[in-house]
């Protein structure tokens, strides 16, 4: 099969990268910002509540900014994606994360083609808002790949990436939750992106 096709749709924030909330949460003391889809299943809800509270404590965007720029990709996350630019496959990262949080580590990664959302600001700094991506799930691009005859390997960790590593033509999940496995027994789980290269 020749470079253009073979996708890898990668999730970023737990199978790249160490998830982001927790770290503002850990670092700015706000308990509630440790809450995520599985206590608010609404994933704009939670946003808006994640906002809120930003602003209730004074915590503005740059803030955030400063605290995640001290987090740093996993190791062997960079090796992992050179490893499959190697084998002949695209990378595109595919994560409910936003640019303005995460771009200081998608650069560390090597700048890989990103499907993410955008955080908006007010005059004063603090987050107002949130743009997101117009995709209809994860599985999109997955679909949209399979329909061009490509080959589509998936990771995720999450059950908001279940969709799209069922439909892919090879899914893994990377260390996830017994919650996540309990809803996805048909998915093969693995311990390390090290795991993932020795089966594809």
């Amino acid at each position: 099969m020749g470079a253009l096709s073979k996708l890898a749709c990668i999730d970023l924030e737990g199978v790249l990268v160490p998830e982001l909330w927790p770290a503002i949460a850990v670092r700015t003391g706000i308990r509630e910002l440790f809450a995520t889809t599985r206590e608010i299943p609404d994933y704009d809800a939670l946003m808006r509540q994640r906002i809120a509270l930003l602003r209730e404590h004074g915590i503005t965007l740059s803030d955030v900014q400063r605290i995640l720029a001290t987090v740093e990709p996993f190791a062997g996350a960079v090796a992992f994606l050179q490893a499959l630019e190697a084998r002949g496959y695209r990378v595109n990262i595919i994560s409910d994360c936003f640019h303005e949080l995460a771009d200081p580590l998608l650069q560390a990664l090597g700048e890989p083609t990103t499907w993410c959302h955008r955080l908006t600001a007010d005059s004063h700094g603090f987050v107002s808002g949130c743009d997101y991506y117009p995709r209809r799930g994860k599985e999109e691009p997955v679909d949209k790949a399979l329909a061009e005859g490509q080959r589509v390997l998936a990771v995720g960790d999450a059950f908001n990436d279940i969709n799209m590593l069922r439909r892919a033509t090879q899914g893994f999940l990377v260390n996830p939750s017994i919650s996540t496995l309990d809803a996805a027994p048909d998915l093969r789980a693995v311990e390390s992106l090290e795991e993932i290269l020795e089966l594809i």
